[in-house]
């Protein structure tokens, strides 16, 4: 990487009160808590050695690489006296740490790695920063508000190598999150090996059709060396197999786990839905006791390789027609006396609680295994459903903690217009007023959760999460009175050259500074004198109008999948003279791939001018044309529900 410095727009201080010193707010991402500035500075140059503390001798070797690898400064471990000295100090909260910047050198103190980690974390970004090569003297006292900051990452749909994940983990450490959950396994793929069940990854990650998406799989000494370097970093690895439903991978692999037996296979989401055999079959049998036997040695594997006092075990979207036909699945349900199929599934939650508790671990699962009370404070709900507010409450009342990470503020697969950076800052994890002192402290923290159907690339993951991410650091780490969008806004944007100096591939939020888009609050416009003919179904109230309204914010989502015969017309008033056509679909799973953009200068004949990219965008510099039509046309069948932002004539 070159050596670039940011200078003063990352270092600014802001005034907050005068005194005998100055006690200003260094403009870092997530704001620290408290600073006070001194007189005079230190040069960087000075900052050559480093002495840690008995037992952190990992974050200080993670920190002298990244400084060495982004700043171009040779640095050396030394004992003794050292121009940056680590220090454990008693007392500290937990993950808090102190940063006092002399002319002499730098001191950071904690109580823990994690504080160690984040301390060290702090001084790197002031280096970045540092105007002139030269820090102020100053001191820093910080700690995050919330315990847990993390982000759910779907290695199912689509594979991360270890060393992709070990660039996640160090982007999610430069921003203070500590907890990276890793979605293992669903219908599409089973992604961890486990010694007493080869078939799994051979069956559950091999895809016939698709030879060049087909194998990949971590191994047990993969995943190991995954969980130390997220370690290392103050960052705890939950892994997650998920259980009863989506299971067809695990399926393909052990068929006698089924209600009906027979084949499965697993199917990459690059397959059409004709392809996929069996999708809606994709839980395990309930009322076969060998269904628990398998899921006991899960519950050995995931603790012989993760640490995590945490394991979650899915429980999201589990229909149950196949169990309500199922003579073992109903046996057990008249012998445990239920009286509705959605308790066969309470079953299983509660055996895998007891599971996991056996193993001195907390089971984790999505917030459908409360909805009739088979959770308990003992275990750790993830609200994700909708906003969360409904599912937050009834956990809470019942004394169950909860890890907030609702689809409105945190689901990144979801495009910048349906969750944009200003909607995830201005999110607060307390989503219910009148909440006790005892039910707030119940809310452990959040998570950001990227699923990755349309998501096929690291570059790709990176363009979802920041600068998303960056804001959800904030909302954990940041006093809600502290908070400021405007202040952010500013400071975001010169974190930009930051990230780029890091290799973060961010996404420039062409709508950052817009509030969410609420189609019900805003009635749609067009642009210019025009009508809109598609024969996508709408999707109320996403209005076909909000792509032709001159604004990306604002959005057109169709109702259904689409495939060729499918189209979306803008068919203009009068003429125009046009020199550039451009539409910007959705940035989110949900967009176009598979077709053409044509234009007609009379409505009726159209010519082609340009294909829509793998991302779903589409361009063409036309010279000075006559159009009356702007036409997408849709070429081949895709699994997604069609967002267009806009269609931009030029």
């Amino acid at each position: 990487m070159k050596k670039t410095f940011m200078g003063a727009a990352l270092l600014a201080l802001t005034l907050l009160s005068c005194g005998r010193q100055l006690v200003e707010k260094v403009d870092l991402i997530p704001q620290v808590d408290e600073v006070t500035i001194g007189k005079g500075s230190v040069s960087l140059a000075h900052l050559k050695t480093i002495r840690t503390a008995e037992g952190w001798e990992a974050p200080v070797g993670n920190f002298v690489r990244d400084v060495e690898k982004a700043m171009g400064t040779e640095m050396r471990l030394v004992e003794g006296e050292a121009s940056i000295q680590l220090v454990k100090k008693e007392g500290l909260p937990a993950e808090g740490y102190t940063v006092d910047i002399s002319r002499k050198g730098v001191t950071i103190s904690a109580n823990d790695v994690q504080g160690a980690c984040h301390g060290l974390t702090t001084l790197f970004q002031l280096m970045l920063g540092a105007a002139e090569g030269k820090l102020p003297v100053l001191s820093i006292q910080d700690q995050p508000v919330y315990g847990y900051r993390g982000l759910m990452l779907d290695c199912s749909r689509h594979f991360w190598t270890v060393d992709e994940l070990k660039e996640s983990i160090d982007q999610l450490a430069f921003f203070k999150f500590n907890t990276l959950h890793l979605h293992l396994t669903d219908n599409q793929a089973w992604r961890m090996a486990v010694d007493k069940y080869p078939e799994l990854v051979k069956a559950g990650t091999h895809y016939p059709n698709y030879p060049e998406l087909s194998d990949k799989y971590y191994t047990k000494d993969d995943l190991k060396a995954v969980v130390a370097y997220a370690a290392s970093r103050g960052v705890e690895v939950i892994p997650e197999i998920d259980l009863p439903g989506h299971s067809t991978a695990l399926l393909a692999a052990l068929p006698e786990l089924s209600c009906k037996g027979g084949k499965f296979e697993a199917y990459p989401e690059e397959s059409s839905w004709a392809e996929r055999k069996r999708a809606g079959e994709n839980m395990v049998c309930v009322g076969n006791p060998k269904t628990y036997e398998f899921a006991a040695d899960m519950v050995d594997a995931l603790a012989e390789v993760f640490p995590s006092k945490y394991i979650h075990f899915g429980g999201d979207e589990v229909p149950t027609a196949v169990w309500e036909k199922c003579p073992k699945c109903m046996a057990l349900y008249r012998q445990q006396g239920m009286s509705q199929p959605g308790e066969l599934q309470d079953y299983f939650t509660r055996k895998m609680s007891e599971l996991i508790r056996s193993k001195g671990k907390v089971m984790i699962g999505w917030d459908e295994i409360n909805d009739r009370g088979a959770a308990t404070p003992e275990d750790v709900l993830t609200v994700w459903r909708d906003n969360g507010v409904k599912a937050q409450l009834e956990a809470l009342e019942r004394g169950i903690p909860v890890i907030m990470c609702p689809q409105h503020g945190c689901y990144y697969d979801w495009g910048y217009a349906g969750n944009s950076t200003r909607k995830v800052y201005e999110w607060n994890p307390v989503l219910n007023e009148g909440l006790t002192d005892g039910q707030k402290a119940l809310i452990k923290g959040a998570q950001g959760a990227l699923w990755t159907e349309r998501v096929a690339t690291q570059d790709r993951v990176e363009w979802m999460l920041y600068p998303r991410m960056c804001a959800l650091a904030e909302v954990l780490w940041t006093p809600q009175e502290d908070r400021d969008w405007d202040n952010f806004y500013q400071r975001i944007t010169a974190y930009y050259p930051v990230m780029k100096q890091l290799g973060i591939n961010y996404y420039e939020d062409d709508a950052m500074n817009e509030k969410e888009f609420v189609p019900s609050e805003e009635k749609p416009a067009l642009v210019r004198n025009a009508n809109i003919d598609t024969n996508i179904p709408v999707n109320p109230p996403y209005h076909a109008e909000y792509a032709f309204d001159g604004k990306s914010n604002t959005f057109f989502w169709g109702g259904s999948t689409v495939g060729e015969g499918h189209y979306f017309q803008v068919n203009l008033g009068e003429p125009m003279t046009v020199s550039e056509v451009k539409v910007i679909t959705g940035d989110s799973k949900d967009y176009i791939t598979r077709a053409d953009l044509l234009l007609s200068e009379d409505g009726q004949a159209f010519e082609k001018v340009a294909e829509f990219d793998e991302l779903g965008q589409a361009e063409a510099k036309v010279d000075a044309r006559t159009v009356r039509a702007v036409k997408i046309q849709v070429t081949g069948p895709h699994t997604c529900w069609p967002i267009i932002k806009e269609v931009m004539l030029k």
